[in-house]
């Protein structure tokens, strides 16, 4: 099952801007320690932000923590992407069971 996480980009720049989202980039919940779901981008995003604007983005999101309860709330943008291919939910979980390297 996959999930829809939204985030918002606020463009401060004069010019319209390209951002992207890469496959298997990791949101962890804004709230350490709360037993929820972090989870990982399911395919590249790819978008224009028009100058001096904010715009909110839905990104499909997969779990990455199998045993922990489903995601709710806000999320963070991390520095961490899942590396290994995967397109299933159940590859996920595996690659991140099996494959530490997978990070």
């Amino acid at each position: 099952m996959s999930w829809t996480a939204e985030i918002v980009i606020n463009n401060t720049t004069p010019y319209k801007c390209p951002f992207k989202i890469k496959k298997g980039q990791i949101f962890e919940n804004k709230k350490m320690g709360t037993g929820l779901q972090n989870v990982a981008a399911i395919r590249d995003y790819f978008f224009e932000i028009p100058a001096n604007t904010k715009k909110a983005v839905s990104i499909e999101v997969l779990c990455i923590n199998q045993h922990l309860r489903p995601p709710s709330g806000q999320l963070n943008l991390t520095n961490l992407q899942v590396t290994g291919n995967f397109l299933s939910q159940n590859e996920l979980w595996e690659l991140m069971n099996n494959n530490i390297d997978g990070i």
